[in-house]
């Protein structure tokens, strides 16, 4: 339960003048904590690399580092990696923040104006460096993203209010940072309609362009449609010529569903018409590409896994629909991968057939395949440096490598140091070859 207090309602008789502007100040910081949470999923699916959780989002962009990798993602010839100081967050680590930290918020401003993102939403340097204004940088990454996203570079950022949950703690020590800088809350709602006054977009040939694709749905026409859909003044994100017919069925049944809702709605004498009333947005055209391209994919893995073809499921892996979602992944574990999802696909099938694995299902197999693959990497490395000790004759430095964790070999008697000795130097030259786990 995020807070008992944000149960209370403004209407509720029982509420004192003094508890309604409470309940308003919590109301406040759980919004702003939602916020905090969309902006760090936004970020984790653009450089792909974890952040802090949300209550510790805003000390963890001060060195600005996240920044400038995030600048690095959608303008990396003005951001190159070479240019991020502290990469590793080493020096942040070990000493805190340092003055050249500054760098990193400045590139991430300087990338920002090479795509033209509108000036208004900037925060200061300081702002992030010291903290004096965080729901304003906050409030630019959230107009970042959705400026980023209508120019097809990046994913759409999530609306996540009312879907999370925080302690009472959390929500009151927001509350009690916000109310410490006497900040006042940005207009989050708003950023949509600014950006649609300053995106180098004719508003009207965009208009023109989304009800061309419309009316090119409603003909069924597959070729028709893409060709629409194609058009730079919409600038979809991942649009692939070879799913055509796949976008087409789909958009005809989001369409169909729509105008339907909106013939009940028509029904109550109140209603006012409105052309999206019937008509995919933009913006719900792109999710109906982006559910395709991600259905594909996981099919892609599915027959991957079916065939028990390592190289399938790597093509499969590392196509670009699901590049932004799959964290920790490396080539290197394919063979681990393969065993790892087929297993987790048995484990569904024993109770519903022909289950497709979800992006979560993927995700959660590749984390225990990574583990069991790094197990392995250290095992075979404890191994290895076992016969090459053996082989220098020296009990002592024999023992202490039979006592590495990572050989796994239990308990280690090292009075026994010089049998130990003996015996695998015995074996080995017996075999002619090193000696296996």
């Amino acid at each position: 339960m995020a807070s008992q207090t944000r149960f209370r309602t403004l209407e509720d008789d029982r509420v004192s003048a003094e508890e309604m502007d409470e309940i308003r100040q919590e109301n406040i910081a759980y919004q702003y904590l939602c916020h905090l949470e969309e902006a760090r999923v936004w970020i984790q699916a653009c450089i792909k690399e974890d952040l802090p959780p949300p209550t510790e989002l805003e000390e963890s962009l001060r060195n600005g580092v996240y920044l400038a990798k995030l600048a690095h993602f959608f303008a990396p010839e003005t951001v190159p990696v070479k240019k991020i100081y502290d990469f590793d967050q080493k020096c942040y680590q070990d000493r805190g923040l340092d003055f050249r930290h500054t760098d990193n918020i400045n590139h991430w401003l300087n990338a920002m104006k090479t795509i033209n993102m509108p000036v208004f939403f900037y925060p200061d340097t300081f702002d992030v460096y010291d903290k004096k204004n965080m729901p304003k940088v906050i409030y630019c990454l959230h107009a970042l993203s959705l400026y980023l996203f209508k120019l097809g570079k990046a994913p759409q950022i999530q609306d996540l209010y009312g879907k999370l949950q925080f302690t009472f703690e959390e929500i009151d020590a927001i509350r009690k940072e916000l109310e410490k800088y006497g900040i006042q809350m940005p207009a989050f709602g708003k950023i949509g309609g600014i950006l649609a006054n300053e995106l180098p977009v004719d508003a009207a040939a965009l208009h023109a362009a989304v009800i061309a694709i419309n009316n090119a749905i409603d003909l069924g026409n597959s070729a028709k449609t893409l060709e629409t859909m194609e058009n730079p003044v919409v600038s979809f994100c991942g649009i692939i010529s070879e799913m055509s017919e796949r976008y087409q069925t789909t958009l005809y049944e989001v369409k169909k569903l729509k105008m339907e809702e909106a013939h009940n709605r028509s029904l109550d004498l109140d209603y006012i018409p409105d052309v999206y009333d019937e008509y995919l947005t933009k913006d719900e055209i792109q999710n109906c590409v982006s559910d395709v391209n991600k259905l594909v994919s996981l099919e892609l893995v599915d027959d991957a896994l079916i065939k028990g073809d390592e190289k399938a499921l790597l093509k499969a892996l590392t196509n670009s629909y699901l590049e932004l979602s799959l964290k920790d992944f490396s080539q290197l574990n394919i063979s681990w991968y393969l065993k790892a999802l087929t297993e987790e696909k048995n484990r569904h099938e024993s109770n519903n057939n022909n289950y497709i694995l979800s992006q979560n299902d993927i995700q959660n197999a590749m984390e225990i395949a990574n583990m069991e693959a790094s197990n392995q990497l250290k095992l075979d490395e404890a191994v290895k440096e076992i016969n090459s000790v053996i082989k220098l004759k020296d009990p002592l430095m024999t023992v202490s490598a039979l006592k590495n964790p990572n050989a796994k070999l239990g308990p280690i008697i090292e009075e026994a140091a010089t049998l130990y000795q003996e015996e695998f130097l015995t074996i080995l030259q017996e075999n002619g070859k090193d000696l296996v786990y």
